[in-house]
């Protein structure tokens, strides 16, 4: 069994990357700043993604190449991927590169004006933005993001249908209103029987269409759904 004596990158939990004495402390000990953490690799490219911009900023200050890519992505990139601008600000002011190509000619700044935050970097000229139908695609995707809203639990599935109402689409799928006791009971322990659980579903309308999701339990509105044919 390997033991972590606090030299390397072991027992660095989700949250782990958040903390910047904890971080510190590993590097001061002679943790590896450009290699050794599992999945990632580097330890940049975890702080990127789900770690603090102070703790971004001490890495980025102790690496080699704060642009090196491990399965060809930038530390930048998964910063800007995943949502973390101040992340991605701190990348950018310890000299990352934003315009540096990765997905078919994609680079984090182009990326960026996909993201909720568009204005991270200036578009300097040459580089190209977007074109009208990925901006269009952009802006759908907010329209929908914004009338879904927020859910804070992992482990659901949902399809967001265009042009027709939830009482339509539980009419395609021949699904019949499912009964509240035999729902809660499935709630309870989704476990004890899959086939049931799975067959349940919630469903909503939202502006421009309906929202079809699993498991039932994150129903917005309106009684769940029993599919016949599950």
């Amino acid at each position: 069994m390997a033991v972590n004596d606090g030299s390397g990158w072991s027992g660095i939990g989700w949250d782990g990357w958040t903390n910047l004495g904890l971080i510190r402390a590993r590097l001061d000990a002679g943790a590896d700043p450009n290699s050794g953490v599992s999945f990632h690799g580097r330890p940049l490219h975890a702080a990127a993604e789900r770690g603090s911009p102070e703790v971004v900023a001490e890495l980025a200050r102790r690496v080699d190449d704060v642009d090196a890519e491990d399965e060809g992505r930038t530390a930048l990139w998964l910063a800007v991927f995943n949502n973390r601008p101040g992340n991605a600000r701190a990348l950018v002011a310890a000299g990352a590169d934003p315009w540096r190509p990765m997905m078919n000619g994609w680079s984090p700044g182009r990326l960026r004006l996909a993201t909720p935050t568009p204005e991270l970097v200036p578009l300097p000229d040459g580089q190209a933005g977007l074109s009208a139908a990925e901006a269009a695609a952009v802006a759908e995707a907010r329209r929908l993001t914004a009338a879904l809203g927020r859910f804070d639990d992992d482990g659901h599935s949902l399809a967001c249908v265009a042009g027709i109402t939830a009482a339509e689409a539980m009419r395609r799928l021949e699904a019949v209103p499912a009964d509240d006791a035999d729902v809660e009971e499935i709630m309870e322990d989704p476990w004890a029987d899959v086939d049931a659980a799975l067959s349940v579903i919630g469903v909503t309308d939202v502006p421009g269409g309906c929202v079809v999701f699993q498991p039932c339990g994150y129903t917005a509105s309106g009684a769940p759904w029993r599919m016949a044919s599950a």
